[in-house]
């Protein structure tokens, strides 16, 4: 042992910068990692877990040890608590976070990593752990880059986070730690020298809330960077440094902790530990020793003012202070007006996949799998997906687009016998049928926020008995058959008494017809739309179809409207126009008398001198 302890000597004594008493400046970044785990090496630039993957919404045991033991990225979402006996794998690319201030793991853990599998580059956040059969969290077998940030740890086993085995490149950041003995052990054992040159870890902003000891209790790391935790009635002691370790204690507050620092405890062999610019009340005097490799050389700080931290931690540590990391998912659901919005059919307005997973798709076969699960599901899609034909969409769903660039490419979206569906932010193009196709007494479906290209038939159609649809603050560039209600003129047996839907605040962008063309549906109600360049018509109200059309703009549209004398073989139907605006454009068609959209919901309409620049500002992707 002394030669193994020579050696580890003499390694130290080789590296070049070493801690001293002169304090440094810090001020703490609680978004993203700072210390070992944000430093470049062992080829990982900083620590991303999941960011490059798909995200997912788990409540459950089995889902969450199935996508943590995946080997593609993934950010895992923990929704409530989660019970299960003994330790799950997390393998490499993973971030796993909490939601809201109530996911919890309870009676198990997490390890990171299996002797054949890495847990490399793993993020936990915002989660609770609390009565764990073994460790709470164990980053092992030669783990690097994690990050365990915002989390509560009571009442384990075991360790509550122990790093041990070779791992490296570690920070442990904004923590709660309390009801337990075994806090933080970071070495495997005083045997397992392999653990010389690893363990690299920075511990800061933790509160160790009457936790016994282990805060941490090191063995062999170095440098292991201990800065502006709080240290609160610590029964046994605060920081232990043993066999040959180097820790550097700084900016801490230590109260009623009668031993706050050791050097060597037990049977463990003496360490080295420097401390610097502490406060200690009502506790011990830290005992010291020799130098330590210092933190600089590895990574920027900045201090918190140590008279500070017991406030800066108390009201920033634990769960409930991370920002939501699903709000790009959940999108403003509530925000659905005009039919979808209406209580019918046993449906109360258009929720989506509200209360489901969240999943990211970034291929065909993952967006055609997600389309068709059974249950809520809110779909987020990434990039250009290729699919063919028209594909099925199952109820209960909400299809969003991620950033500006979520294209469906080459075919649509079908809707058969659906209903409580939300599709937004999605670039469809070139169609070889219809991009969304809404039929066979599907209901409770909003389009919003789309842009439509390219599509041989239709971009939207909505045929069948499909009720309680409202199509919003589209793009329709240079589409043709843009918008179709109603499936043909003998179809009155099934589209009678139903079709109705709200369009409002679209851009018929050149398009060249049906904006929309009815049949027998009403009411439809088609207020603040722009309509622009539109070669052979604007609307069309046919086969006795009810139509309301106020407050849009119409320029360089010849035909503004059919109705009365209906369209191609198709015979008349109603139309009522109010408060349009007809710009280089012909005379609208009037016929009979339409149902009250506001029998229905509450609306109102933007003037239509302003439609222009309200939807050109508004309509198509990125706007929501």
């Amino acid at each position: 042992m002394r030669s193994v302890l020579a050696a580890m000597a003499a390694l130290a004594i080789a590296l070049p910068a070493r801690a001293d008493a002169s304090p440094p400046e810090v001020s703490p970044l609680v978004d993203a990692p700072i210390g070992f785990a944000a430093v470049n090496a062992l080829g990982q630039n900083g620590t991303t877990g999941g960011a490059a993957g798909p995200t997912v919404t788990v409540t459950n045991a089995t889902d969450l040890a199935h996508y943590a033991g995946l080997n593609t990225p993934y950010t895992i979402l923990v929704s409530g608590r989660i019970t299960f006996d003994d330790m799950i794998t997390v393998v490499a690319n993973k971030s796993i976070l909490g939601l809201g201030s109530t996911a919890e793991i309870s009676g198990g853990g997490l390890q990171m990593g299996s002797t054949t599998r890495p847990g490399n580059n793993v993020i936990v956040r915002n989660l609770r752990f609390t009565n764990a059969s073994d460790d709470s969290i164990s980053v092992t077998n030669s783990a690097h880059h994690v990050w365990i940030d915002h989390n509560d740890f009571s009442n384990g086993f075991d360790g509550l986070l122990d790093i041990k085995r070779q791992s490296d490149f570690v920070t442990v950041s904004w923590n709660h730690f309390h009801d337990h003995s075994k806090t933080a052990l970071l070495g495997h054992s005083d045997t397992f020298t392999q653990d010389v040159g690893h363990l690299r870890v920075t511990y800061h902003h933790n509160f160790f809330d009457g936790s016994e000891q282990r805060h941490p209790r090191v063995r062999f790391g170095e440098p292991v960077h201990v800065f502006n935790n709080y240290y609160l009635n610590n029964g046994l002691y605060g920081v232990a440094s043993t066999m040959n370790a180097g820790v550097l204690v700084e900016g801490n507050y230590f109260q009623n902790v009668a031993h706050p620092s050791h050097v060597g405890y037990e049977k463990s062999g003496p360490g080295r530990l420097v401390e610097r610019n502490n406060v200690y009340v009502n506790s011990g005097l830290p005992e010291t020793a020799g130098s330590v490799v210092e933190p600089r050389t590895y990574y920027p700080y900045i201090l918190d003012n140590p008279a500070d931290v017991p406030t800066v931690v108390r009201n920033g540590a634990g769960v409930g202070h991370v920002a939501a990391p699903v709000a790009t998912a959940v999108l403003l659901a509530n925000t659905v007006d005009g039919f979808a919005a209406v209580n019918a059919l046993g449906q109360n307005g258009t929720t989506g996949g509200v209360g489901g997973r969240v999943v990211t798709v970034t291929n065909t076969d993952q967006l055609l799998t997600a389309i068709d699960t059974v249950g809520p599901l809110i779909i987020q899609v990434q990039g250009t997906i290729n699919i063919t034909s028209k594909q099925g969409v199952r109820p209960n769903k909400t299809i969003v687009g991620l950033g500006t660039s979520a294209v469906i490419n080459g075919g649509g979206l079908d809707f058969h016998r659906s209903f409580n569906v939300i599709v937004r932010n999605i670039r469809f193009t070139n169609a070889e049928d219809d991009a969304v196709n809404i039929g066979q007494n599907s209901h409770h479906i909003w389009v919003d926020h789309n842009e439509f290209s390219g599509a041989v038939d239709g971009s939207v159609d909505i045929v069948r008995g499909a009720d309680y649809v409202t199509v919003s603050w589209n793009w329709f560039r240079g589409t043709d058959k843009s918008m179709l209600l109603g499936h043909s003129d003998g179809n009155a047996s099934e589209d009678t008494g139903h079709l109705k839907v709200t369009i409002h605040h679209n851009f018929f962008d050149g398009s060249v017809q049906r904006h929309p063309r009815l049949r027998f549906g009403e009411p439809v109600h088609v207020y603040n739309n722009y309509y622009r360049a539109n070669t052979l018509y604007g609307v069309a109200s046919t086969m006795n179809g009810g139509m309301l059309l106020e407050g849009n703009y119409f320029e360089n549209v010849a035909f503004p409207c059919y109705s009365a004398s209906g369209y191609a073989d198709s015979g008349p139907g109603r139309l009522v126009q109010r408060n349009n605006v007809f710009t280089g454009s012909g005379t609208c068609e009037v016929n009979g008398s339409v149902t009250e959209p506001r029998n229905f919901y509450q609306y109102t309409v933007d003037t239509p001198a302003n439609v222009p620049g309200i939807v050109r500002a508004g309509a198509g992707v990125g706007k929501i």
